[in-house]
């Protein structure tokens, strides 16, 4: 049987925040209210169910999320990106602050969201094999 991703749950600090954080980066539809979660639907059709985390802030484990966009989806969000001022990180692990990175000759870039504990990549394309990614 074939299976196909419906929708993710992500814990975070601030679900309404977090959610119009990442809608507006990518100039997508607002996010809606679903029961108990404020969800970010995706153009093929995976919903990201933000949550308010019953546990205190500070024990929140981190999430990512990444998006496969096109080149001008990528310039778009990083000019959003620049224009808000926000940090963002060559790599996942947060040591290349300011840069992005070419990894299979692509781009990409993460920021987190404005709780601090949702990493969002947007990347140009898929990852291939670790030996072919062209930097570290």
């Amino acid at each position: 049987m074939p299976n196909t991703l419906d929708h993710v749950i992500v814990h975070c600090r601030d679900q309404k925040a977090t959610a119009a954080f990442l809608s507006d980066l990518m100039d997508g539809p607002a996010p809606t209210d679903w029961g108990p979660f404020t969800q970010v639907q995706t153009a093929n059709g995976v919903g990201i169910d933000f949550l308010d985390s019953a546990v205190e802030p500070d024990a929140i484990n981190g999430s990512h999320v990444a998006f496969l966009v096109t080149d001008e989806e990528f310039d778009a969000i990083f000019d959003r990106v620049r224009k808000q001022s926000l940090r963002f990180w060559a790599d996942p692990f947060h040591r290349r602050e300011g840069e992005i990175n070419h990894r299979w000759g692509g781009r990409g870039v993460y920021v987190l969201d404005p709780g601090g504990t949702v990493a969002i990549e947007f990347m140009t394309v898929r990852y291939g094999d670790p030996e072919d990614a062209g930097e570290e």
